[in-house]
């Protein structure tokens, strides 16, 4: 069982890491967006630095717009951030530092994941948006971060020790086991849902927002054919993106 929890967590690892370099390389290759002509930019590459910076870490645009998500979600996000450093900071052998991330970020994990559940089954003006993978995904959450607080209050077993313990293929309680279990196959899944946006903050930013010079590659898109099947598109697979946006939309009303 301790030989099979590592090599979970090392396969979720490698998982996760391919997943997200998939999805980065078909982001890379999808067609280029119109750029967001009235949306400032940054002065500088070190301008646009501390912009994504303060949008990563402290989710200023969240903060601005929607401040009542915002109280749910910085946690959340926070948290997250907290337990990878953990992982992170295992080799380095600094274990104060280490249990302290861990701990303070499943709980912020635990405590973002549950207000952002409650504000999905509760808030009216986020049910319209709300899917049933949206309460399994937070669901897990909720699972990944409370069972590893539960070993630590049941077991004693403090969270980054028990990642130590299996990355180096020894055993771990049993509630903690689970918990280990339940984070690796997290991470395993999070690259192929829509929570994976965390790749899409470079092509967002760099690509959609602040790319000056997209012109060339939009004229030359314009050419292509698109076979949608949406009446108010019009495709054919014939017309090319610029017969499409020069005609007028087809009419909704029903004939007699």
């Amino acid at each position: 069982m301790t030989m099979l929890l590592s090599c979970l967590a090392y396969l979720a690892g490698a998982v996760f890491l391919a997943g997200s370099a998939f999805r980065a390389a078909k982001y890379a290759r999808t067609p280029v967006p119109l750029r967001w002509e009235l949306y400032p930019i940054p002065p500088g590459a070190a301008g646009q630095i501390r912009y994504t910076l303060a949008e990563i870490l402290l989710l200023r645009g969240v903060c601005r717009h929607n401040r009542s998500l915002w109280f749910r979600t910085y946690p959340f996000h926070m948290g997250i951030y907290l337990c990878a450093l953990a992982v992170a900071s295992l080799p380095a052998r600094v274990e104060r530092f280490t249990e302290a991330a861990a701990l303070a970020g499943l709980v912020l994990l635990l405590a973002g994941a549950c207000a952002l559940l409650a504000a999905r089954l509760f808030d009216p003006a986020l049910k319209p948006y709300t899917s049933p993978a949206d309460l399994f995904n937070l669901g897990w959450f909720i699972a990944a971060a409370g069972v590893p607080l539960a070993a630590f209050a049941l077991e004693g077993a403090p969270p980054a020790s028990v990642w130590w313990a299996v990355l180096t293929f020894h055993p771990a309680p049993p509630l903690a086991a689970v918990g280990v279990a339940l984070a690796a196959l997290l991470a395993a899944y999070i690259p192929f849902t829509h929570m994976a946006h965390f790749v899409v903050k470079y092509f967002a930013y760099h690509k959609v927002r602040w790319d000056r010079h997209p012109a060339p590659a939009v004229a030359a898109q314009l050419l292509y054919t698109p076979h949608w099947s949406a009446p108010h598109v019009g495709a054919d697979g014939v017309k090319t993106w610029a017969d499409v946006a020069a005609a007028n939309p087809p009419s909704r009303e029903k004939k007699p």
